[in-house]
């Protein structure tokens, strides 16, 4: 297929160039990607599949307040809705801006080496544990992370603090703290103690006795899974969605908004990845270093889902 072809050769030219204008060539790669994708789904009607315009505009190029407050707006048509039906999956809220520092925490990828005042829910690693048994009721056992670390503390004071931080997540809609001790809190410390790991229960269908693995694989059908079958995680919902963020749509904004920045701001983007003065420069690097292997990688997997269903 041409746009393949294209991805691949974009990918290519991206793994080649510096960070000057990477992020150009990986989100054309991306776009080509997305065409693939769309071409392949049997959720798209008759010419569905030929994708026009990126599906996304930007407000805000100014980076000189930093690179956190530069805005993407989605759009009701275009690629990126485009992919989303392909995808079967919400697409961003169209006219609704999204700051590229809420997108960066969307990316697993970034968690090593996050972008400085980004602010926004992160993606938390979704891992199963095992099943307990209540009474009638059963339970699966989930450990989260990262849970930022203000969320501990203002649950302290306040205990609705993580009910309120965990309704972003579609996926672990009907959670519960301790089912025998609804009040207890399992909290583990990680890292630099800035976040933390959160254990939580979800309700499970499953009844005694229950085939190995059984367990985990119901866990996992809450989760995204990102670049494998246990590679799971909980994607917060932006605003009035109903389901989580794709990852998909995540890169795919995030790129967009780099790549308008190389674009039409260079002297800006110079800026911002001059590794010696800019406090963005490694977060920025990193990302578009981890995009030359996630993208092709991601688009894989999207396009042997859509053909396959």
């Amino acid at each position: 297929m041409a746009a393949l072809e294209q991805a691949e050769q974009f990918t290519e030219a991206a793994a080649n160039a510096g960070p000057a204008t990477r992020p150009v060539q990986i989100f054309y790669a991306l776009s080509q990607f997305g065409r693939a994708i769309a071409a392949a789904s049997t959720l798209l009607g008759k010419d569905e599949w030929r994708l026009k315009g990126h599906g996304i505009g930007t407000r805000n190029i100014d980076a000189s307040q930093g690179l956190v407050l530069v805005e993407v707006i989605p759009t009701a048509k275009g690629s990126l809705a485009g992919v989303a039906r392909a995808l079967g999956v919400d697409t961003l809220e169209p006219q609704v801006p999204v700051q590229l520092g809420d997108l960066w925490r969307l990316i697993p990828e970034t968690q090593r080496v996050p972008l400085p005042r980004a602010q926004g829910l992160p993606v938390m690693h979704f891992t199963p544990g095992g099943l307990i048994h209540r009474g009638d009721e059963m339970w699966c056992r989930l450990s989260i992370y990262p849970v930022p670390r203000k969320v501990r503390s203002l649950s302290e004071v306040d205990r609705s603090t993580v009910d309120r931080f965990l309704a972003n997540y579609p996926s672990l809609a009907g959670w519960s703290h301790t089912p025998d001790a609804p009040d207890t809190m399992l909290w583990r410390e990680r890292g630099n103690g800035a976040e933390e790991e959160l254990e939580i229960f979800l309700p499970s269908a499953l009844t005694v006795p229950v085939k190995p693995g059984e367990d985990r694989a119901e866990a996992l059908q809450r989760a995204t899974l990102y670049r494998g079958p246990s590679d799971a995680y909980a994607f917060p919902a932006l605003g009035n969605m109903r389901s989580p963020v794709h990852p998909l749509l995540a890169w795919w904004a995030a790129l967009f908004g780099l790549s308008i920045l190389a674009r039409y701001e260079p002297e800006s983007w110079a800026e911002i990845v001059d590794i010696d003065s800019s406090s963005s420069a490694n977060a920025v690097e990193h990302l578009l270093d981890e995009a030359i292997t996630v993208v092709p990688h991601m688009a894989l997997l999207a396009i042997l889902d859509v053909a396959g269903r």
